[in-house]
């Protein structure tokens, strides 16, 4: 599969993963043309799964956001960035690779209803 370039939409871009199970990626920043946003699939995305997973995580999508330089992708970007999923079922788990580790952010999710970053590409995946 291949990577792809995701366009916003009112400031918001639509991150499609596996089984409908999509995210809507947030930028905090009001100049979005700084930015080039990648959607990863296939062999892609399993390239940036984490190594380590205290359990068989889902791994439903993954992105990538990098400074954009003229057109053209410069270095991935240190942004401050969140995103909004879904969950199916209340006692479901909402992971994302962080460097080689599968982290936690069920509670943050929970209590705030988005995740917010600033560093990575990450995959992000479900438990069960």
């Amino acid at each position: 599969m291949s990577e792809k370039t995701v366009s916003p939409v009112n400031g918001k871009y639509k991150i499609h993963g596996k089984n409908n199970k999509d995210l809507e990626l947030t930028i905090d920043d009001s100049d979005l043309k700084k930015y080039t946003v990648e959607e990863l699939d296939g062999e892609d995305m399993n390239r940036k799964l984490p190594t380590s997973t205290p359990v068989p995580v889902n791994w439903f999508a993954c992105f990538s956001i990098y400074n954009n330089k003229n057109g053209k992708k410069n270095g991935y970007a240190t942004v401050k960035y969140s995103f909004t999923v879904s969950l199916d079922t209340e006692e479901q788990r909402l992971f994302v690779g962080i460097g080689p580790n599968a982290v936690d952010v069920t509670d943050e999710l929970k209590k705030t209803g988005k995740v917010t970053l600033s560093e990575g590409d990450p995959p992000t995946g479900t438990f069960p």
